[in-house]
This record gives C-alpha cells, structure tokens and sequence, in this order.
C-alpha cells in the first residue's frame, strides 16, 4: 500500500509540473494582454474557432502583443491583434515579451524608381507567390525584418517585400 502511494504521490508531481510548462487555459486568467512565444521562432497560427481544425485566419511574429478577449478552454484563449480576433493556444502565450523580439514596427511606403508596381510576396524569397502587386507610394506598415526583407501589412494582408522598394 505504501508503495502504492508512493508512486501516486510521484506522478501527482509530475503531473503538478508539467501543468505549467506545457500552459493551460488558466494562464491567461487576470491578464488583460500577453505575448506570443514561439520557441522555434515561428509564427503563431490564430484560428477562426479554438481547435486546430480550424479555418487559419491569420498568423503573428513572435513577440506580438495581444489583448486578450477571453479563456475559451481546452488550452485555447481568445485574442486580438490589430482588430483582428481569433483564437490561438494558451501554450504560446506569456506575460513577458520574449527576448530577441524588440522590432519595432513603422508605417512606410512602397518606392519603385521606375514607376512599377512592387511585388509583395508570402515569404522572404523572389521565388515565392505573388500576394499582390503595389503602386509606388502605397501606404504599408513594416512589422518585422528578415536579411534583405521587411515583413510588411497592407489591407488585410500580411507578406513580404524586399527592403530596396520601402521607404519611411
């Protein structure tokens, strides 16, 4: 019997501290905004409802900051971002903004010297596919930076354009 409870006593441990480092719903009980972490650095998928299954509405850097609009449980929160809402994992989210994700966004505009539209793209690369093409002096929001890249927003799109055709 000792021995039984012994092992129940170890697993409830274990449990107990596997709670907060794989999240929880409760996490983001009393905070009115976190930040999302990523630890391989990519970005955080927001779904239009709390499961995985889910239609993918937007993505977010990490380190963006949200409001939170609400625990939906089973893990999932309810945020917003820029007036856009949706709902990503508990187990992304954190108080503190992570290290390394200090860019500060800036509104610029798109520069083509020769009059051209500017591609812009859905990753750092010449290669990929063409979200859409802007008109020099379009109005864009700059929110990260990759090598040659900025990560841009325009409408309700988010991609990439090269840093040549940007100016702030």
């Amino acid at each position: 019997m000792k021995k039984v409870l012994g092992i129940v006593m170890v697993l409830m441990m274990v449990v107990g501290l596997m709670v907060p480092v794989f999240g929880s719903a409760e996490s983001v009980k009393g905070h009115s905004s976190m930040y999302v972490y990523c630890a391989n650095g990519k970005r955080l998928n927001v779904r239009a409802e709390p499961s995985q299954s889910s239609d993918l509405l937007f993505r977010l850097e990490n380190g963006s900051k949200v409001s939170i609009l609400g625990d939906a449980g089973n893990g999932w929160a309810k945020v917003s971002n820029d007036g856009r809402e949706g709902f990503v994992k508990t187990t992304f989210l954190q108080a503190k903004k992570p290290a390394g994700s200090n860019f500060k966004s800036f509104s610029a505009k798109v520069y083509s010297a020769n009059g051209k539209k500017v591609n812009m793209r859905v990753s750092a690369n010449v290669n990929a596919d063409r979200i859409a093409q802007l008109e020099d002096s379009t109005a864009i929001k700059v929110i990260g930076a990759t090598g040659d890249w900025y990560k841009i927003q325009y409408a309700n799109a988010t991609g990439y354009m090269m840093k040549k055709f940007v100016r702030s």
